[in-house]
């Protein structure tokens, strides 16, 4: 029959357990800060979208209006700017601003200009 040693089957020892724990815990807040990185980016990204969406969508009453006119508005919390100048007779020259703030309370801007073909003088 087999002799066992018991002094060479030690096991773990508490100073094993904390450097694990240690190494674990490291590793959990790097999880963490790439979680909030991809949370932040993905409010960039739902924001500027919807931005460029209304850019567009403003653009596009203004180019269907007869004889538009310079004014602002804040739909879904963004806010929109317009300025509508008169280059010549048929034409004019439209100006869109949106502005809004990030999650970290940055802000941030979007501009489009646009020379706009009209019919009324």
């Amino acid at each position: 029959m087999k002799r066992i040693d018991l002094k060479s089957n030690r096991g773990i020892t508490i100073l094993e357990v904390l450097i694990a724990m240690v190494v674990l815990s490291l590793s959990l807040l790097m999880l963490l800060n790439m979680a909030m990185v991809a949370l932040d980016g993905n409010d960039w990204s739902n924001k500027t979208s919807l931005a460029t969406q209304l850019l567009q969508e403003k653009m596009e009453q203004l180019r269907v209006e007869e004889d538009p006119v310079s004014g602002s508005d804040e739909p879904k919390g963004i806010k929109r700017t317009w300025t509508v100048d008169k280059i010549a007779s048929h034409l004019r020259r439209v100006d869109i601003d949106v502005a809004w703030t990030d999650v970290r309370n940055r802000s941030k801007t979007n501009t489009i200009t646009a020379y706009i073909k009209t019919e009324a003088e």
